[in-house]
């Protein structure tokens, strides 16, 4: 299998994966209570994936499978193969680290954990030095996230990736890797969050900044892992001063 690890669904699942499922956030958004989701993903290269999100308690763990029981009582279970990673507050940790009855989320493939991490409960791992993985969404664009939540109700959810390159009353427009440009609508009800999970406001969105955008019928929902605009180079930025210097 190919891997794009290192994350938003993240949020997406970085998803798109990561704090934008997490159960106990303060501001529920479109996920809130969701047990189940399943994304396709276009990427830049115009290669096509599928990939599953789960998130329960762990009832039983060994060196070759995980099970969780969901909020909604389903039993899933997952193997562990040589690529499955164990995440953790930015930190990758062993298989060992985790115990029945902590709380996990499992981003898996054609039935292999790919991805075990925003774990909760006793004895979940911490401390470890932070390090960067891939994701998932690494490298994605576009696709649809398919969600079931614990009372067996469904939503489905058009995903893109990009930077804003337009935003201001209500409207922003997005331009993704591909070269596509998408324009969605938000209001006070569009939930913001950056890729540490923290909350942030519509009315701080910015030309610039990078993020995943989850909507429906042109409406964004949740607008998850925002980054900052890139850094202009160092010799760029020299240039443009000395230029200025001239001129003035």
């Amino acid at each position: 299998m190919s891997k794009r690890i290192a994350l938003v669904f993240a949020l997406v699942f970085a998803l798109v994966a990561g704090s934008a499922f997490a159960a106990d956030q303060p501001v529920k958004g479109p996920l809130a209570g969701a047990v189940h989701a399943s994304a396709t993903l276009s990427y830049k290269d115009g290669s096509q994936q599928s990939w599953n999100w789960d998130r329960g308690r762990i009832t039983a763990v060994s060196s070759s499978s995980i099970t969780l029981t969901r909020r909604d009582k389903a039993q899933v279970t997952f193997a562990i193969t040589a690529n499955t990673i164990v995440r953790n507050n930015g930190s990758t940790y062993s298989l060992s680290d985790l115990q029945r009855g902590q709380v996990a989320s499992v981003v898996s493939q054609d039935g292999n954990a790919d991805i075990i991490r925003n774990i909760h409960g006793p004895n979940a791992p911490s401390g470890g030095d932070p390090s960067d993985i891939t994701v998932p969404a690494t490298n994605s664009t576009t696709g649809t996230v398919d969600v079931l939540y614990y009372d067996q109700s469904t939503q489905s959810f058009d995903y893109n990736r990009g930077r804003i390159t337009q935003v201001g009353n209500g409207q922003l427009t997005l331009m993704r890797a591909d070269k596509v440009s998408v324009q969605l609508t938000y209001d006070s009800n569009t939930v913001v969050r950056d890729c540490k999970g923290q909350l942030e406001s519509t009315d701080d969105l910015a030309v610039g900044e990078g993020a995943l955008f989850l909507s429906q019928s042109g409406d964004a929902k949740l607008i998850g892992c925002l980054m900052q605009p890139k850094a202009k180079p160092a010799a760029a930025s020299a240039s443009a001063s000395a230029a200025a210097t001239a001129s003035a």
